[in-house]
């Protein structure tokens, strides 16, 4: 599993990333008793099944939330493609036969294969049926275990691979775009030690992105940082996978060493604000907010969850604190029918449940 180096930063960088909020007051840890930890598992089966149960059509649900789904269940999922007449698996389904406005989703342009990606302050209607952020479908593909040779067809009828999708990523690659989606598809598809050429002529390696990204305010990120949090936290578990005893030595360090600080420092405030019922704050780290509805709550403290689970060992995560989160986030899900709750809000509730389910107790399935 995770294990995760929690390697205290120097004062220098903690002067930093200090936010303006109150002073994050160290809590005692303190991990669940085993029946109470029983209970949960019991808890966490429910809530996954509940939102599994969820039938995908693809005459109802747009590719983004099929995509969503992906991220949620990975591989192991289907939809009903209603024009072919029968079930399709859904990454199969999203890679070679998934329409949008009657034409397959991703369109040879300049013999590359594109989504149609929203534009930042478009309006709120454009949202929700493709690719809301640059390479959210890599993220989704790459975190679900499909592989680089697995294929793509296109509008124009021709074939084309992941690997050839991603190529174009890196070519086009921008410091300013949007950070957390790419870091999950580069950990995950090239060696660390790699370099890459856009096609201004700029030289990156992942720990570059890294870089940027760890230099970047979350608030200011999508949904107020919990998907830039995430690529940060899977960049790093993907590093130290490679290192050998890497959660004991050697040390972190460079861009590697602040990149745990940073997480470190949102973890805390994470805690710091979460509340009395165990949900985590409804305005995430912009202030201290309780969530305004059961729909908000499952959103965002899965989503807080959701990152969390990359960020810390299985240690940590067993924690009670974070139990009562997760506690919170299942029954609230149980408690209401799924049509209360966002499509993005179930799957990424669901894809940390997954996560942390395999945290307790490895699933039987």
């Amino acid at each position: 599993m995770r294990r995760l180096l929690a390697a205290a930063p120097p004062a220098a960088l903690l002067c930093l990333f200090l936010l303006p909020t109150p002073a994050l007051a160290a809590k005692p840890a303190s991990v669940a008793a085993p029946d109470a930890t029983a209970h949960l598992v019991q808890q966490i089966d429910r809530a996954i099944a509940k939102v599994r149960s969820r039938s995908l059509r693809s005459d109802q649900h747009t590719p983004w939330v099929i995509m969503h789904a992906v991220i949620a269940f990975e591989k192991n999922l289907d939809v009903l493609d209603t024009a072919a007449g029968k079930k399709a698996n859904a990454v199969d389904y999203l890679l070679r036969q998934a329409r949008h406005d009657g034409k397959l989703i991703f369109q040879e342009i300049g013999g590359v294969p594109r989504l149609a990606t929203v534009k930042r302050g478009a309006p709120r209607s454009a949202y929700f049926k493709v690719q809301d952020h640059v390479d959210q479908y890599l993220m989704a593909l790459a975190d679900a275990g499909v592989t680089v040779e697995a294929k793509i067809r296109a509008d124009t009828g021709r074939i084309f691979t992941i690997e050839q999708k991603l190529d174009a990523a890196r070519r086009e690659f921008q410091p300013t775009q949007e950070l957390g989606w790419t870091l999950v598809a580069l950990s995950t598809w090239m060696p660390f030690e790699q370099t890459w050429k856009t096609t201004d002529g700029r030289s990156y390696r992942i720990e570059d992105v890294l870089a940027l990204a760890i230099e970047r305010d979350p608030r200011r990120e999508t949904e107020g940082g919990p998907h830039h949090l995430y690529g940060v936290a899977y960049a790093l578990e993907r590093y130290q996978a490679t290192r050998p005893r890497a959660w004991a030595h050697p040390p972190l360090t460079g861009t590697w060493a602040k990149a745990r600080a940073y997480l470190d420092k949102y973890i805390a405030l994470a805690r710091q604000w979460q509340q009395e019922d165990g949900a985590f704050s409804g305005d995430v780290f912009r202030r201290n907010a309780a969530p305004r509805s059961s729909r908000h709550l499952v959103s965002t403290t899965g989503h807080f969850l959701e990152w969390m689970n990359r960020a810390q060992t299985p240690k940590q995560l067993r924690q009670t604190w974070v139990q009562r989160a997760v506690a919170r986030l299942c029954a609230t899900l149980l408690a209401e029918p799924l049509e209360n709750f966002s499509d993005g809000g179930i799957y990424h509730a669901a894809h940390a449940l997954r996560m942390y389910r395999q945290v307790l107790k490895p699933a039987s399935d």
